[in-house]
């Protein structure tokens, strides 16, 4: 597949990616191109072997507690999603429907449609229906806090995928936590927001490897988004320990400039850094419509390593074409969903919330990559989690 057919398909759906992941903040050309050897320059410098020694290809996923968990009885759960022609919040919250009806519960599904005054509404919504529990799916607290106070009042769960609470720091803000309890990401990962950042710092691992610390980066990002705010960060953060690398151009832009805006963007800034050797993607709708056929449309993607987003199959097929993507980091969000229901349970049982197992898993063209398709993790998580509950 062509990129130009990869834009076109995705353009409704997964080209609202950027719209969903905007909730979490709640405050170009499409001539077609022949596929390109995207594979960027040998490094040479002495420390690419250490640097190189440092990426992950392993991965950090890992099966889910198998401790026994029984599934509470009775239950019904809204999951409100921040829009459902996403493929960023389709997926999850598919998951997580699937994963409460297997648990035994009533799952209902509302949909933001990707506007951010349907949230407070929707979530009073949730609670006149009589729901157990809310699933928040990149919906963050603070443009929800007074309904998720009534709902708290009213002992109703609260759980979030991809969402921050009231008391995150990057709200800079007194507010006391909302969410009943969140996903539990393993030992050291209580803080959310660093365990985010850890996501953005094996990017850079790779890239800096790559290119044998001599990265040149132009990089870009939302940084108005909770979640790529603290991916974004945590890549800087760990780019900034290679004396030989560099961030020669820090490109913002909005969900709205997805599209010919973007890759005007994109275009622009390549040709002011011909020295440049990395791009760097902040998610995957932001890849496909504008950073990628910037690269392409170049003429300098053999020379250049793009890092894309959270690699659904759209973004996939363009690594496996030679379409301007190196890598991705991929963090699977349908087992973020089955996670986010595994928390519900515990929250309603008064159990503690279990090790989800999740993390996420570099994606490049001699790693980790599917024939075809979307990537399917190793680990079944959904029969462990159907067996600690005893669905």
């Amino acid at each position: 597949m062509t990129l130009h057919q990869l834009r076109t398909t995705t353009l409704a759906g997964a080209g609202l990616t950027a719209a969903a992941l905007l909730l979490a903040a709640c405050g170009g050309g499409t001539t077609s191109t022949a596929a390109v050897d995207s594979a960027p320059v040998a490094p040479a410098a002495s420390g690419a072997a250490a640097a190189a020694s440092s990426v992950d290809y392993a991965g950090t996923l890992r099966e889910p507690a198998s401790t026994a968990r029984p599934a509470a009885t009775g239950k019904k759960v809204v999951i409100i999603s921040a829009g459902q022609a996403s493929i960023s919040s389709s997926v999850p919250v598919a998951a997580a429907k699937e994963a409460a009806e297997a648990a035994g519960w009533k799952a209902d599904v509302y949909d933001v449609q990707l506007n951010p005054a349907n949230a407070p509404g929707l979530v009073r919504q949730a609670i006149a229906s009589g729901a157990d529990g809310i699933i928040l799916q990149a919906v963050d607290c603070p443009g929800v806090k007074g309904p998720l106070q009534e709902a708290k009042a009213k002992g109703i769960q609260v759980v979030g995928i991809y969402s921050f609470d009231c008391n995150d720091p990057l709200f800079k803000g007194n507010d006391p936590a909302l969410f009943s309890g969140q996903i539990n990401y393993g030992a050291g990962s209580e803080d959310i927001g660093a365990f985010t950042k850890k996501y953005g710092a094996d990017q850079a691992k790779a890239v800096i490897a790559a290119t044998g610390g001599k990265a040149k980066v132009i990089f870009f990002n939302s940084p108005s988004v909770t979640v790529l705010s603290y991916t974004g960060q945590g890549f800087k953060d760990e780019l900034a320990k290679c004396s030989g690398c560099k961030i020669v151009a820090d490109v913002e832009f909005a969900g709205s400039e997805l599209g010919p805006n973007l890759q005007q963007k994109a275009t622009s800034a390549l040709l002011q850094h011909p020295e440049a050797n990395v791009v760097k993607s902040p998610y995957t709708s932001a890849t496909l419509l504008g950073i990628a056929p910037a690269v392409v449309q170049s003429g300098r993607a053999s020379k250049l390593y793009l890092m894309g987003g959270e690699g659904f199959a759209p973004e996939l097929d363009l690594l496996r074409a030679g379409q301007g993507v190196n890598a991705v980091n991929i963090a699977p969000s349908d087992w973020t969903g089955w996670a986010a229901v595994d928390t519900m349970n515990s929250l309603f049982t008064g159990k503690p919330v279990a090790d989800s197992g999740l993390g996420w898993q570099l994606v490049d063209k001699d790693h980790n990559l599917t024939a075809s398709g979307p990537f399917v993790p190793a680990v079944d998580f959904k029969a462990i989690y159907k067996k600690a509950w005893g669905a």
